[in-house]
């Protein structure tokens, strides 16, 4: 089911209840207002009565036209009304509604002496609508009269107010759901085209198609995030191929000198004894440098793909481990300034500043010092410096500046030192040292 679907579905689930809720509620309010107004006219109009009654000696002749009650109870909106006489006989009726049957109860309070008295009673004549009658004495044996609600007229009401409040709430819901349907419409119209945008990405294989969602929403900002993963996924295509470009370059060396060599080991019976045992060194030597060459590579490949958690790292800790394999390697002295605690791969940061050290000590005589802090790792060697042409590129895979070319190494453990930092949100600098020798490292 698609999200637009699923938008309307849901909107037109939460109307239907808030529709029907409040529908609900309404004819509630309304129905107990309706018979509630009802109800209290007709009792308003009966305590009314009983008031006139019980202090006038009033008689059936009363409720005529020309009686002293006659126009205000006969023609009472609020009530159907009929008069007795004493013997229980009817007189006279509400002209418009007619008259309804008197039983024996009735009669009873038209030949009370007291006036003002009631009798209540709900019934339904044949073929007629319900009623609710009070009967009230007019005192002295005079008769009584009689006031009656129509009970089904209030029913009537009621029921075409709930004909109008369907026909409302129907009208309310129509337009909920299109409204419904209109905003699912909006909400998904961005997603949908991101979604096509996306997919025309994964057919084609291109990492060139920027997304650019405009606005702010949250479609905008995923648009923006899948384009941030595009150029890092273009970027790492991009790094993958100068990778095996530059190794491709690098290992082109090492075995063009295989190559000749073991050409020439072909003809090994030719060779004076002092060429055999130079040509089997040149061999190791080259076998060796591939190796290691290889070795980093696969190294600086690692490090790219690292998926070591970040965790607390104990600075003093981490710089005497890599001092001291320093030492027992190289015979040098290292000396050690660190303090603190950094977030951060603990493996990564060690095997950056392992090459910081491996670096200064291929450079120099003197004492490395190692200085680590939380804000960036630092090793200085009094060797001869970095040339300022050599600054820009020394982080640079397989760069070797000009006066190492001759020294063992494949320019790849700068180029590590750089992605260590780059995962850790920092930055490298070499800079030449006060007094001479480099200060090489990265901040963090």
């Amino acid at each position: 089911m698609s999200a637009r679907r699923g938008l309307t579905r849901a909107f037109t689930g939460i109307s239907v209840a808030v529709v029907l809720a409040v529908s609900g509620a309404a004819y509630g309010i309304g129905e107990s207002a309706l018979e509630g107004d009802a109800e209290r006219a007709f009792r308003s109009q009966v305590d009314a009565t009983v008031d006139r009654v019980s202090w006038t000696e009033l008689t059936p002749k009363g409720f005529t036209e020309d009686g002293e009650v006659g126009s205000d109870v006969m023609r009472s909106r609020d009530a159907v009304t009929q008069v007795l006489a004493g013997d229980g006989r009817l007189g006279r009726t509400d002209q418009e509604a007619g008259s309804f049957p008197v039983y024996t109860v009735d009669k009873e309070i038209a030949a009370l002496d007291t006036a003002g008295e009631t009798a209540e009673r709900e019934f339904t004549p044949r073929g007629g609508e319900e009623l609710r009658v009070v009967t009230v004495s007019l005192g002295g044996g005079r008769g009584a009269v009689q006031l009656a609600r129509p009970i089904s007229r209030t029913e009537a009401l009621v029921t075409g107010f709930a004909w109008r409040l369907a026909g409302v709430a129907a009208l309310v819901l129509l337009i909920a759901v299109l409204v419904g349907r209109a905003v699912a419409r909006r909400l998904t119209r961005g997603l949908e085209w991101l979604t096509g945008a996306a997919e025309e990405v994964a057919a084609s294989g291109r990492l060139d198609l920027m997304l650019g969602a405009g606005g702010n929403d949250e479609v905008a900002r995923l648009g923006a995030a899948f384009d941030s993963v595009l150029v890092r996924l273009a970027g790492a295509r991009e790094d993958q191929r100068r990778l095996v470009q530059d190794a491709n370059h690098e290992l082109r060396t090492p075995l063009t000198s295989l190559r000749t060599n073991i050409s020439v080991l072909k003809r090994v019976d030719e060779l004076p004894s002092e060429s055999r045992g130079q040509l089997i060194e040149d061999l190791d030597g080259e076998a060796r440098e591939l190796s290691h060459l290889v070795a980093e590579l696969m190294e600086f490949s690692a490090e790219r793909r690292v998926d070591e958690e970040f965790s607390a790292v104990d600075l003093p800790a981490l710089a005497d481990r890599v001092a001291t394999r320093a030492r027992r390697r190289s015979g040098r002295e290292v000396l050690v300034d660190a303090e603190g605690v950094v977030t951060g791969r603990v493996r990564g940061l060690e095997r950056a500043v392992t090459n910081l050290v491996d670096n200064a000590v291929k450079f120099s005589e003197g004492p490395v010092e190692v200085v680590l802090r939380p804000n960036g790792f630092r090793v200085l060697d009094r060797g001869p410096g970095v040339a300022p042409e050599d600054r820009a590129h020394i982080f640079d895979r397989f760069h070797r500046a000009t006066s190492a070319r001759s020294l063992p190494g494949s320019g790849l453990g700068l180029a590590i030192v750089h992605e260590v930092a780059t995962t850790h949100g920092g930055t490298v600098f070499a800079r030449q040292r006060p007094g001479g020798g480099a200060d090489i490292g990265f901040t963090l």
